[in-house]
């Protein structure tokens, strides 16, 4: 086991102890940043990044009642029954394939994509790439709690999205109808549902875009097409918008873990959350013109995002340069370090 991957599961150990959220449903970064400072070539600050974020979080709750292959549909959706997911996740993982049990879930928690506003399955996510690394028993523990949050904080939106339009990705985003003003103050996942519930004609927009021909090439330049969202529009509600980035980039990292008939449903189910916090977050907001000029490098995001200390920016620029290394895209650079501008 290298190094890096040695300071991976030593930072899983402390953050073992804490809770899935703190502060009135802010999502724990702390598993998610700290798998991406590796992922960036900097584990060297992973510990002390831990140091300053560990004294935000709660500590982690107690089980309350068992969660069974027979009563888990009671249990789907309950933040209070958080811990009982993670005791029952964890003894599913014990007894079979940790992959098994990501496949065997993945179909019955995607429709909850937006659980959590993303970050049940960006958890889960970050956990099973770093199981596919290494199996260690810190990385098999940590995926039963991204699984855990993401069942307990389980929530679908309102209406229902497959692509099964002629529009590329471009006129798509162009047609989706976009909200009047900014949404009420609040938590992603509730900003989201309203704003849908006031928007009749998001289905049918977000059913134009054409089927994806490839899923991971369709992915990467789904990811690709919210960085410039991102760009133009995230000056104002900055953390929403980039989780249609880090979302969907995470989710691709796992793609060849999954059979290929979950491949489709994941790229609608992306698709859709992007596009509703498109529409959602991008209201009232006036449209910033991409960067023409030269982008950063590499290790100038990298330096920035690291300097900042904020799990978003952190999350984002790993994000973009995962997708940078495909494709040379200069404006993932662009997004990586307005990010920082933004959060920093």
């Amino acid at each position: 086991m290298t190094m890096d991957s040695d300071v991976l599961d030593e930072g899983l150990r402390r953050i073992a102890t804490t809770g899935p959220e703190f502060s009135r449903g802010l999502s724990n970064h702390a598993p998610m940043a700290a798998e991406a400072l590796v992922r960036l070539g900097r584990a060297d600050t992973v510990h002390p990044w831990l140091d300053g974020y560990l004294r935000r979080l709660n500590d982690a709750p107690w089980p309350s009642d068992r969660v069974t292959d027979q009563t888990w549909r009671d249990a789907l959706g309950k933040p209070g029954r958080v811990a009982d997911w993670e005791v029952y996740f964890r003894d599913q993982i014990g007894g079979q394939p940790w992959r098994d049990v990501l496949v065997g879930w993945w179909p019955r928690l995607l429709p909850g994509l937006v659980a959590a506003g993303t970050h049940g399955v960006i958890r889960t996510c970050h956990a099973a790439r770093s199981l596919a690394v290494a199996g260690t028993a810190e990385r098999r523990d940590e995926l039963a709690r991204g699984l855990a949050y993401w069942a307990a904080s389980y929530r679908e939106l309102p209406g229902t999205t497959r692509t099964a339009g002629h529009l590329d990705l471009t006129a798509a985003i162009a047609g989706l109808p976009v909200a009047a003003g900014p949404p009420a103050p609040g938590l992603i996942t509730d900003g989201l549902a309203a704003g849908l519930a006031a928007e009749p004609g998001f289905d049918a927009a977000a059913a134009a875009l054409r089927p994806p021909a490839d899923v991971a090439t369709d992915l990467r330049d789904l990811a690709g097409a919210f960085a410039r969202v991102f760009l133009a529009y995230g000056r104002e509600a900055p953390i929403a918008l980039l989780h249609a980035v880090t979302a969907t980039v995470a989710t691709r990292s796992v793609l060849p873990l999954l059979p290929d008939e979950l491949a489709r449903p994941t790229y609608d189910g992306l698709w859709r959350v992007g596009a509703a916090l498109y529409a959602v977050y991008a209201g009232g907001v006036t449209a910033e013109p991409l960067p023409a000029s030269a982008p950063p490098s590499q290790d100038t995001v990298t330096e920035q995002a690291v300097a900042t200390g904020d799990e978003h920016a952190i999350k984002l620029t790993e994000a973009c340069l995962r997708l940078h290394a495909e494709t040379s895209d200069p404006l993932l650079l662009h997004a990586a370090a307005r990010a920082s501008e933004l959060l920093g």
